[in-house]
């Protein structure tokens, strides 16, 4: 596996060599045009996924080897946000590559920091190359590229926070509320740390506010990822806010020790505490958003957020 990552990221012709074609490009404005959040939010949800699957598709970086980076590398978010404000596809495209780079580098030093496996750093080295090499062609290059630099150091200190949730957690130690909600929000805080520092530098548009909300965003996809993970993570000793919610009902032990196909009945139907503190944190989140004030072409970031909270909601109470 390792040996196909580094040929991919040997491979020197554009990482988005399908995007030269014409059709292609003539394809994505076309979808891009016809969004609309004004109206049904699902119909706009279709188109994203769309967007999304055309984005993506010609990628020719995309592999078996490096599918699970991707897949969580693939948000058209951002995308879109920069289309929107500034209606110039070329600079949408340039912020989605360079977004796309970055989430690509946070994930592979992730991994290595979970599993202390040398072959995710160098990695990882290889994609913050790139990252490099990519903003030289930017017209800004020096202030992004240092903008960037503070940025992704700043959010190393995560990891060290994790390591300490990790090491609380099986040292038999039980988390507070507040302490779930900071170790979640300290999780998506790539968001406002990093991705929001490119839309800052391209979007005429852009606030602060903007990031609050892509902040909260995150951390709602990060719930989703954590609900998805229950038995990943608790097979990895990994921190996930459902089993620290849980484990104010039982020991982190008695879980661990279970039988994978009950881990997650476990945490979620023997525990009072993991959905009530999980849809707590939901509402907080969606009531949070409502109250911030963004600029009405960005407004979409604001359906979003409504449309993964319900989707969590859902997705716990029928559990």
């Amino acid at each position: 596996m390792v040996l196909g990552l580094f040929q991919m990221i040997d491979n020197k012709p554009s990482m988005f060599r399908g995007f030269d074609n014409e059709r292609v490009t003539d394809k994505i404005s076309a979808i891009v045009k016809g969004l609309d959040f004004s109206g049904d939010r699902m119909t706009f949800i279709k188109q994203m996924i769309s967007l999304n699957r055309v984005l993506s598709s010609y990628d020719p970086r995309e592999s078996t080897s490096f599918r699970t980076v991707d897949e969580k590398a693939q948000d058209p978010t951002y995308f879109i946000a920069t289309y929107f404000d500034t209606k110039d596809i070329d600079q949408a495209l340039w912020v989605y590559r360079l977004v796309r780079l970055l989430t690509r580098y946070i994930l592979l030093s992730d991994k290595f920091f979970e599993t202390d496996k040398l072959e995710f750093a160098l990695i990882a080295k290889r994609v913050r190359a790139m990252i490099d090499e990519f903003l030289l062609n930017g017209t800004d290059k020096d202030h992004l590229k240092y903008s960037l630099d503070y940025s992704l150091t700043r959010f190393w200190a995560f990891w060290k926070f994790e390591q300490l949730i990790k090491c609380r957690t099986l040292a038999g130690n039980t988390f507070s509320f507040k302490e779930i909600r900071q170790f979640n929000l300290s999780k998506a805080s790539d968001a406002p740390i990093v991705y929001s520092r490119v839309l800052d530098a391209k979007l005429p548009s852009f606030t602060e506010n903007v990031s609050l909300v892509l902040h909260y965003n995150q951390a709602l996809l990060d719930l989703q990822d954590d609900w998805e993970d229950i038995e990943e993570d608790v097979q990895a000793d990994m921190p996930n806010v459902f089993v620290m919610a849980a484990i104010r009902d039982m020991s982190y032990n008695s879980i661990r020790h279970s039988n994978n196909d009950a881990i997650r009945n476990i945490v979620l139907k023997r525990s009072d505490s993991s959905k009530a503190s999980i849809i707590r944190l939901v509402n907080e989140y969606q009531s949070s958003i409502r109250n911030i004030c963004i600029p009405n072409d960005l407004a979409f970031l604001k359906s979003l957020s409504d449309h993964y909270a319900d989707i969590l909601r859902e997705r716990i109470s029928y559990c």
